[in-house]
């Protein structure tokens, strides 16, 4: 199980170094302002951090390191329309690889960062998030956490897109399984950075704050680490994860 995990792994890093082809997004001479905004609003939410993970605190000895998949819902009309071209096919469901990893620190924090590259695109992503377990739980009671997070759209020349999120999150241990459930809100600020001039005077920059509320369940064996998560928001979006932890 952990040559398949480092295996999905190199699979990954393989992966993001590929040309960009026909999910690249940018912006055609005529785009308008409320094309604008709907794109900027959904790649807001698809590139949001997402912790795919229980509020329990890893502890100070603790490490989790794999790979996830994120199936985020999209309008594939509105980005055929944004990028000018009907003929790229968006599908409905965009497909969004990543490496994440988490460490456990003193006083019930843990850290985490992730990497995510669209196959067949020009969309990368960066983030990270500081969580601190308010209640680190124990075989009675739950764990509640709070969340901070922030991610960077990257790859893309003619947007300048970031998200501030804030989650809380409560989960409960049973076994090999911790079922976890959370709330919380997205920041999201788009800017349009491209070359044409037309478009630069004329597009005005996004912001808008989106709630979420999700669920999943993380079930560990041994070393290996099965979470499965579910976001409910305007654009819902499914995450599987397989990870070594400790």
């Amino acid at each position: 199980m952990k040559r398949f995990v480092f295996t999905l792994l190199i699979v990954l890093l393989s992966a993001s170094s590929a040309p960009a082809a026909k999910y690249d997004l940018g912006f055609a001479s005529g785009t308008t302002n409320d094309i604008f905004a709907k794109v900027s609003r959904e790649a807001g939410i698809m590139t949001a951090y997402r912790g795919v993970a229980p509020a329990e605190p890893q502890g100070i000895t603790g490490f989790d390191i794999g790979v996830a998949v994120n199936f985020a819902e999209i309008d594939s009309d509105l980005w055929e329309q944004a990028v000018g071209a009907s003929s790229t096919d968006y599908p409905g469901y965009l497909p969004i690889p990543k490496i994440q990893v988490r460490k456990g620190l003193p006083y019930n924090f843990d850290i985490g960062a992730s990497y995510a590259k669209v196959p067949s695109s020009n969309l990368t992503m960066v983030g990270g998030e500081l969580q601190w377990a308010i209640l680190e739980g124990s075989t009675a009671t739950p764990a509640v956490a709070v969340r901070g997070s922030y991610s960077s759209l990257g790859g893309v020349d003619d947007i300048e897109l970031s998200t501030y999120a804030a989650d809380l999150v409560v989960s409960k241990g049973f076994a090999m399984l911790t079922p976890y459930a959370g709330a919380g809100v997205v920041r999201i600020n788009a800017e349009y950075t491209g070359d044409d001039a037309l478009l630069k005077t004329t597009l005005n920059d996004y912001s808008a704050t989106e709630l979420r509320y999700f669920g999943g369940v993380q079930m560990s064996m041994a070393l290996v680490r099965l979470t499965i998560d579910a976001e409910f928001g305007e654009l819902p979006v499914y995450t599987a994860k397989l990870s070594l932890g400790w």
